[in-house]
């Protein structure tokens, strides 16, 4: 009976995620529209380069504890899944255990290091611009930072998270000619999901922002 439980429990599992990747892709070409997958993939011609950039905030913490809860882990399973598809180049985590258990499921299934930063500044933002042209790269932060990283990836104020909101997903492309920027939801839906406001959710920017 156990082994059916778990047996049972890993196809539940499963089927969550891809259940996920497919409302990030659904979000991804309703929102966009002309937005096509390659462009979300790493791209090889650095003249005509678009880079992607993933923004989330650690998933799910126990308590005050340094590290997730199983929600918390399923959750980094979830972006594990949906990093590989949209082929997650390079990961970016602060040094505590929860940013870092977050990652590392993707970090793996990659076969790629968990770089680590500590506060983001203007500078650390353009050196990432400028280092990974062209790449698709996944950053974990913080309730009080992930908002900030997407902000200033994006070029706008820096955007709130709740302190119970753990499934929000930021996403921005830059080119040499746009950028492109929204925010989504990955996995479950958490408990400052609800409570998040309708308009905060969708497409940040309703035109490209020229550089």
């Amino acid at each position: 009976m156990s082994r059916f439980n778990s047996r049972f429990e890993k196809q539940a599992m499963r089927s969550t995620r891809s259940r996920a990747i497919r409302q990030v892709w659904f979000g991804l070409f309703l929102i966009l529209g002309t937005l096509m997958p390659s462009a979300l993939l790493a791209q090889t011609e650095p003249a005509n380069a678009t880079t992607t950039f993933l923004v989330v905030r650690h998933a799910e913490r126990d308590g005050n504890l340094d590290k997730l809860t199983k929600n918390g882990e399923q959750r980094s399973q979830v972006l594990a899944s949906l990093g590989k598809t949209l082929n997650v180049q390079v990961i970016y985590s602060t040094d505590t255990e929860r940013t870092k258990g977050t990652a590392k499921p993707l970090a793996t299934s990659a076969d790629t290091t968990i770089r680590s930063y500590k506060k983001p500044s203007k500078d650390w933002i353009a050196s990432l611009k400028q280092n990974h042209a062209g790449q698709v790269v996944l950053i974990v932060g913080h309730s009080n930072t992930a908002g900030v990283i997407a902000g200033l990836l994006a070029n706008e104020k820096p955007f709130e998270i709740a302190h119970d909101e753990y499934d929000a997903l930021f996403l921005v492309q830059i080119s040499n000619s746009a950028t492109q920027s929204m925010r989504l939801r990955y996995g479950s839906s958490s408990a400052g999901a609800p409570s998040a406001d309708a308009d905060k959710m969708g497409i940040i920017d309703p035109a490209p922002v020229a550089k």
